[in-house]
């Protein structure tokens, strides 16, 4: 009898132990959902030289030519059709053009860059079509040629960004 009851006891005990685990397994409350990532994709931008900016010929000792955005170079923005854009232009004191070695008498500073778009009448942004393109027209200032001034073709680059807003 002694060990009949050693046995019920046992059984007890490790029946305490399995309802107790179990209980602790299945205590928990959960839930769960889903969520959707979208993300939308735009033309990137792109930016091409249409007509140089040209200021002509002049003479030593001339004075300085301003050629206005309306009647200067011009470039071609495309992307995401009517998007806004913001416009950068050269800095004054950065553009030089520069004759034979570019040694003295044979630089002309390019400065005073300003533009205009087709799609927007701004001094900082543009407005693409809702074709994706629009025209940004460049104006800016030649320095005053010197007496000493080289005679030659001079060339300089400049360098117009664009960016989404």
């Amino acid at each position: 009898m002694k060990v009949i009851k050693k046995m019920f006891v046992f059984i007890a005990v490790a029946g305490c132990f399995f309802i107790g685990s179990n209980a602790f397994a299945q205590g928990g409350n959960t839930a769960s959902d889903t969520g959707t990532a979208t993300a939308s994709v735009i033309a990137s931008l792109s930016l091409t030289n249409a007509t140089d900016l040209a200021f002509g010929e002049g003479i030593q000792g001339d004075a300085s030519l301003a050629i206005t955005a309306a009647s200067g170079g011009t470039f071609t923005a495309a992307g995401e059709g009517s998007r806004f854009y913001n416009v950068t232009v050269p800095a004054d004191s950065t553009v030089t053009m520069t004759t034979g070695a570019g040694g003295t008498n044979e630089t002309i500073a390019v400065d005073s860059f300003n533009f205009l778009t087709s799609g927007l009448s701004s001094t900082t942004q543009g407005q693409l079509s809702a074709g994706g393109t629009d025209t940004i027209s460049i104006g800016a200032t030649r320095a005053a040629l010197g007496a000493a001034q080289v005679p030659g073709a001079y060339s300089g680059t400049y360098t117009v960004s664009i960016i989404y807003q």
